[in-house]
């Protein structure tokens, strides 16, 4: 059987230098040469990832809306939205309306001050908040989950969250709502994320990426290398006559590992990293990539 290497010999006037778990170079049209990294395929777990749509918000047990005890006049505010405090900072100094005695209102946590509601010489009755305070060190992550995945989606599910900018945390889920909400038709799963990056603001919406089942697979690959091409799912496999594209056909998909169903057995070697450079010698050259294949 004609070796799809010997093609891309041909395109690239030069050799591969292979070796299990190194990288090896191929040069090609002038191009600068690019990595390839060759596997041997193995069983392993793959799950499949669906994902949901999620909403960063406060930590309601690390938030407080402060009040004053009295009513009062507010007669210093001593800090603005976006401050830091520490637990017994104080906050604004009013006075008592029936008394004239002076009191301070102090921070009850630690954390920052997210809103404030008065201003100085302004009267204020008890229980009305003026300040929130929130630790943004911990943020809830609020995932509405589709109905069909209720079963799937637990308590201590892995979850993946992925920024509108393409950053990236991971948590696990803390808690699942029994009940499906009327309005959107989805169960709440909540979690916790510690210690953010700023695109994890309350605030924020981001993508919830869970694991909803999994399977034992008796061939995986990593995910780069599988790729496209004329309609057709491939993997490109060496041995000592070269490399060439093999058709295989595909199972679950996560972040890491595709699962491959047929076409490819454990053992047989793969271009895990550089396959996509691969494909486009042989889309670039016009040759038929099958050549030499019994189809």
């Amino acid at each position: 059987m004609k070796k799809i290497g010997l093609l891309l010999t041909l395109l690239a006037l030069n050799s591969f230098a292979q070796h299990e778990g190194h990288a090896a170079k191929a040069a090609g049209h002038g191009a600068e040469p690019s990595a390839l990294e060759i596997k041997t395929a193995a069983g392993g777990l793959v799950a499949r990832i669906v994902s949901f749509p999620a909403e960063i918000r406060v930590n309601r047990n690390r938030f407080s809306a402060v009040s004053p005890r009295y009513a009062g006049i507010i007669r210093e505010i001593r800090v603005e939205p976006g401050d830091t405090v520490k637990q017994g900072d104080v906050l604004a100094v009013l006075e008592n309306r029936e008394t004239l005695a002076i009191y301070t209102l102090m921070a009850p946590l630690a954390g920052t001050v997210i809103s404030k509601n008065g201003s100085v010489g302004e009267s204020v009755d008890e229980g009305k908040y003026l300040f929130e305070i929130t630790d943004l060190s911990s943020v809830w992550v609020e995932i509405n989950i589709f109905p069909q995945y209720q079963q799937a989606v637990h308590q201590g599910a892995t979850v993946q969250l992925v920024a509108p900018d393409g950053g990236v945390a991971q948590t696990v889920i803390e808690y699942v709502s029994p009940l499906v909400s009327p309005e959107t038709r989805t169960i709440k799963a909540r979690c916790v994320l510690n210690n953010p990056e700023k695109d994890f603001a309350p605030g924020s919406f981001v993508c919830a990426q869970i694991g909803v089942e999994s399977v034992q697979a008796a061939v995986r690959v990593e995910k780069d290398a599988v790729q496209m091409m004329n309609g057709e799912t491939i993997v490109f496999t060496q041995d000592q006559h070269g490399t060439e594209p093999r058709d295989v056909q595909t199972g679950l998909s996560d972040g890491s590992f595709v699962e491959i169903k047929a076409g490819l057995e454990a053992g047989e070697k793969y271009v895990a990293h550089g396959a996509f450079a691969l494909k486009a010698e042989l889309v670039t050259s016009g040759l038929d990539p099958h050549a030499g294949h019994g189809h």
